[in-house]
């Protein structure tokens, strides 16, 4: 049901905003622009990224403290898509509030949310896509006293629109947008591991042998086989990488996610007694153990930002030039574009990390 909504939503997406939009520019005038300096008391306030992907909601994240730092006192919602909402746990949010795919099938359920965010009066709703034609109209339906956001697409959705400002990478997007406001925020994702994931990840790496009879997690690679459409590279591909990993006497671990389940059985057939291949986990499971992890390896995919999140240093196999806009850019990150095989071998060789994976311990990561 859930696969089918998914794609009925993405065939209608298209051809419904740009009717959407034409049937706007006749009956939805654009408003005056209201200063931030007029907006008044905001006593509640609701952060919209109805968007399905786990990257779009972590690249949101730090417009939470952005959000939090200026209005200090306000009552602070998210309306996320399904899905993506375990990665806000832990952040200051108040609540969080469900987008389904599912509406694309029973339309009286979408109606019912909005009817239920009007009902709540937010004083101001964020468009926090920094620019989405559907961030904006969401926003605008909720029935916030004030709209703000960046224009783009959006603009006739907007009441308070901030000054567009270009940035060259995704995540300097809501640093430019806290700017506006008068606050810093993170020029990276935000993202807590609690206590109680760190246990759950050790237990996992437990069970595979990769935690010392001293309770100390083995120094690891972790390999995310995933990737949405033309990101996602071969499966033979991970094996070699994992197979010279193997070679060099490093651990490593190969991590799939739901939509990668059904390569399992050939994972596991061709890296038996090279690889640890672990099946999917639950989200915060997961990114617990990258948090584990000495070095990721992953295309261009919400476990890249994950990694990020959690500071474990990366080296992303990006499959265009496109995806450079949201590379990782710590100073142990580093970003291939187009590689092969053998370009990803070299890279994780000349990591200066690589060299000291034989290290039995790693830093414990920050925890709740």
């Amino acid at each position: 049901m859930r696969r089918r909504a998914s794609r009925i939503g993405s065939a209608l997406s298209p051809l419904g905003r740009r009717l959407l939009q034409r049937t706007l520019d006749l009956f939805l005038p654009i408003e005056r622009n209201v200063p931030l300096s007029d907006l008044g008391e905001v006593r509640s306030i609701l952060l919209v990224r109805p968007n399905f992907r786990l990257g779009n909601a972590l690249i949101t994240s730090p417009l939470i403290g952005a959000l939090r730092a200026r209005f200090p006192d306000a009552r602070l919602d998210y309306l996320g898509g399904e899905g993506t909402l375990a990665v806000l746990d832990h952040l200051q949010l108040d609540q969080r509030i469900v987008m389904s795919r599912g509406f694309v099938l029973r339309p009286w359920r979408f109606v019912a949310l909005f009817l239920e965010l009007r009902r709540r009066k937010y004083d101001l709703a964020v468009e926090g896509a920094m620019g989405s034609f559907s961030g904006g109209l969401y926003t605008w339906l909720c029935g916030a006293r004030h709209r703000l956001g960046v224009p783009r697409r959006n603009e006739r959705f907007l009441d308070v629109r901030l000054p567009p400002t270009p940035v060259a990478h995704a995540y300097d997007g809501p640093v430019a947008f806290a700017a506006h406001l008068g606050v810093t925020c993170a020029d990276r994702p935000v993202y807590v591991v609690a206590p109680l994931e760190e246990r759950a990840a050790r237990d996992l790496l437990t069970a595979r042998g990769l935690v010392t009879p001293e309770g100390d997690v083995a120094s690891f690679v972790a390999l995310f086989v995933g990737g949405h459409g033309r990101k996602r590279w071969p499966v033979e591909r991970w094996v070699a990488i994992a197979e010279a990993l193997h070679g060099d006497g490093v651990r490593a671990v190969v991590l799939v996610g739901p939509e990668e389940a059904d390569s399992l059985p050939q994972l596991r057939n061709a890296l038996v007694g090279h690889a640890e291949v672990i099946e999917p986990q639950a989200l915060r499971t997961f990114a617990a153990v990258l948090a584990a992890a000495a070095l990721v390896v992953t295309p261009d995919s919400g476990p890249m930002h994950l990694a990020v999140a959690v500071a474990t240093p990366v080296v992303a196999v990006l499959a265009s030039r496109g995806s450079s806009f949201f590379r990782p850019r710590g100073p142990s990150d580093v970003a291939l574009v187009e590689p092969g095989v053998a370009d990803v071998i070299e890279a994780l060789r000349r990591h200066p990390t690589y060299g000291r994976l034989t290290d039995v311990t790693r830093p414990a990561a920050a925890t709740a």
